[in-house]
């Protein structure tokens, strides 16, 4: 993968990357809570040795005082000077404890010594630095008089006396936040990759194109295969191009029907969804050229476009399918659409039955004959079985594809459903939806 594709991936799963770094973040901060409030103190010594006056006796002595250095590291952490401090102050801690919170350094080649105490409290960690190094200092007097009476060999002088800590030295919460931060950052890019490996649904035209050019026979061994389906529109709905591409659509829904304008539509959605704004919209562009047209609402699912262009319903399709009112009493004129609409009306179970009946074709001739066109909108043919017994009665049948939210093995179904029952596909339509603010809900499923 390029820089190009992995800054695809970083737009489509941003909000993996996000909550990601927001759960790590929260895992630093609650982390950084537990950890109690730490203060750091320090005192430093020098270390000399007692030597004769001329130069070479200065040089050997200092040789041996950095010698001596790398013993009184370990001597400073000892639990001697560990036992001497706490009895000294009374402290309630075991020997331990205390050497837990002392430590011991020296910078290079010097004779310098750094003792670092650490407590839960500034005036404490203060007070027990300058413990240790007084505890330390009398154990290196001991221990370098060699005879009773006589001076040390070695002396330790206090250079640093240990200060109140102005600040706390843990924990180091914006070190922390840090690494939650860039741990979330790697987790979350991990885990969008990830995701999108995993993503089967269709976000390009092209990834459309290249499943819609899969060979799919239309029967058993040895049956023909069906020619690639082609894409007759890609909408972005929403955008400024939308009018010119519907416009398109009107013009290649005719090359794709044998070059003779359909008088009857059919429209059905790949997705588990229906598409009940692509009707309308296929329906003005129709009218925009000063033919009658007449949308259906035939989709029993109840998510058509009825719901979308009439705040209240009267009788419909399904009434007139039962034996209500005549189609024409049903069908409702649309002045600022330019088009009329036969709604659904009020669907029972018997509804998608009544649409394979001689019934539903005689509607269908009826409107033929009153107006110039008649798009039909049907349930998803993942949904439903309905375009199979509708789409015979039809010049040409169109599939809507939502990109984005179909997968592969959605639009390999449908073509196959398709093929399985002889029915005519002219083409699908290829929908985008850019501007959807709703589909953020859909981006957080994992």
């Amino acid at each position: 993968m390029g820089l190009i594709e992995y800054w695809r991936v970083l737009r489509r799963r941003w909000i993996v990357v996000v909550a990601a770094v927001l759960v790590c973040l929260l895992a630093a901060a609650g982390y950084a809570q537990t950890i109690p409030v730490t203060y750091k103190a320090s005192s430093s010594m020098y270390v000399s040795m007692s030597t004769g006056t001329s130069v070479n006796d200065s040089y050997q002595g200092g040789l041996a005082a950095q010698q001596r250095v790398r013993s009184y590291l370990d001597l400073l952490t000892s639990a001697t000077v560990a036992q001497r401090v706490i009895d000294d102050r009374g402290l309630r801690l075991s020997v331990g404890e205390l050497r837990s919170r002392i430590s011991a350094s020296s910078p290079p080649a010097t004779a310098v010594l750094v003792a670092t105490v650490t407590a839960p409290a500034a005036a404490e960690a203060r007070d027990l630095a300058d413990a240790v190094v007084a505890q330390f200092r009398r154990l290196v007097d001991e221990l370098e008089t060699t005879e009773l009476g006589a001076a040390p060999a070695t002396r330790v002088a206090v250079v640093d006396r240990a200060e109140l800590p102005a600040a706390p030295s843990g924990p180091r919460r914006t070190r922390l936040l840090a690494l939650g931060l860039c741990a979330g950052l790697a987790l979350g890019f991990a885990a969008a990759l990830l995701r999108d490996r995993l993503d089967r649904r269709l976000r390009t035209s092209t990834e459309l194109e290249s499943v819609l050019a899969e060979p799919v026979r239309v029967g058993g061994p040895g049956a023909p295969e069906r020619p690639a389906v082609p894409i007759l529109a890609i909408l972005d709905i929403g955008l400024p191009g939308e009018l010119g591409e519907t416009r398109r659509l009107r013009a290649r829904l005719t090359d794709a029907a044998a070059g003779k304008s359909p008088k009857t539509i059919v429209l059905t959605s790949f997705s588990a969804r229906s598409a009940p704004d692509i009707g309308p919209r296929l329906a003005r562009s129709l009218a925009a050229t000063g033919a009658r047209v007449v949308l259906v609402d035939a989709d029993t699912t109840g998510a058509g476009s009825s719901g979308q262009l009439l705040a209240h319903t009267g009788p419909g399709l399904a009434e007139v399918l039962r034996g209500g009112p005549r189609s024409s009493d049903a069908v409702v004129r649309l002045p600022d659409d330019g088009i009329d609409l036969l709604p659904l009306g009020s669907p029972d179970p018997g509804t998608p039955d009544a649409l394979t009946t001689e019934r539903f074709g005689t509607i269908l001739a009826d409107l033929r004959c009153d107006f110039d066109h008649v798009v039909v909108e049907v349930a998803p043919v993942t949904a439903a079985a309905d375009v199979l017994s509708v789409a015979p009665r039809g010049d040409a049948t169109i599939g809507v594809v939502e990109l984005g939210a179909t997968d592969a093995a959605q639009v390999r179904g449908a073509l196959a459903t398709f093929g399985a029952a002889g029915a005519a596909l002219v083409g699908v339509i290829a929908v985008s939806r850019p501007g959807d603010r709703p589909r953020l809900s859909r981006r957080l499923r994992l």
